[in-house]
């Protein structure tokens, strides 16, 4: 299966985004939460998601409910009808998988019970190895034949790209004072350890370059600034990108 369409549970779920994500904080379930049930719905969740991965329909028959509402990390919401429909058995050709539910904690309200937890995938791609994190909330609901699942919703759990290391002097280009009107201006300047951008006269923080011309602030990773360069090479401004949307800075000093 192609690298673009590595799935997080169900092959009929649009293809993940292949934002590489740091891992969630662990969340410890309430005192006093069931942990029998807690054992078993992470049981189930766990075959549930191993079944997605190798396209086995009767495993996400026997614990979706009829009433399902499933939201995948690109956005997409399906049915069962939908997950069932669209799972095919995953060739025996195709990359390796591997997928673990991590970071689970579950809080029980009577006969429904809310789980949140991070699905750990370990994808084997023509020798280099590729690990996706994505957090649900999912929620099960106790009916005659057994808990199924009646929502799910998933997202990618981002983390910051690699760092390059610019030179001093390429650094330097990008030092000065950026703005998108005169009510919001944004001051790039160069410390010893690297360049800062502060808003309207606001707290510093760090940019580092993922490519050149190509930056990001730690903590922030669905946040790049793309600068802009004239004819001869000088930065000309920036466009601010976040989650697909921009916002224009040009420099004025």
């Amino acid at each position: 299966m192609p690298i673009s369409t590595i799935p997080r549970r169900s092959a009929c779920a649009v293809a993940a985004v292949l934002a590489l994500a740091a891992g969630a904080a662990h969340a410890a379930s309430p005192p006093g939460d069931d942990a029998e049930l807690s054992a078993l719905l992470k049981r189930q969740t766990q075959e549930f998601s191993e079944a997605g991965q190798r396209g086995d329909a009767a495993v996400l028959d026997r614990y979706l409910d009829p009433a399902l509402v499933f939201t995948n990390e690109t956005g997409a919401i399906a049915s069962k009808q939908d997950l069932l429909e669209g799972t095919t058995p995953t060739p025996a050709s195709a990359p390796k998988r591997r997928i673990e539910v991590t970071n689970w904690a579950l809080r029980r309200q009577g006969d429904v019970a809310t789980a949140t937890f991070v699905d750990e995938v370990t994808q084997d791609f023509h020798g280099q190895q590729l690990v996706l994190r994505f957090q649900s909330t999912e929620t099960w609901a106790k009916r005659a034949d057994g808990w199924k699942m009646i929502s799910s919703h998933t997202m990618n759990v981002q983390r910051d790209p690699p760092e390059i290391v610019l030179p001093p002097s390429e650094l330097d280009a990008y030092v000065g004072v950026y703005q998108i009107d005169p009510t919001y201006v944004v001051r790039i300047s160069r410390q010893a350890d690297g360049l800062f951008a502060s808003a309207n006269n606001g707290a510093a923080v760090p940019l580092k370059a993922e490519l050149k011309d190509v930056f990001f602030t730690p903590g922030a990773p669905n946040v790049r600034k793309l600068f802009q360069r004239d004819a001869a090479g000088r930065v000309t401004g920036y466009t601010s990108r976040r989650d697909g949307s921009d916002l224009v800075f040009t420099r004025i000093g």
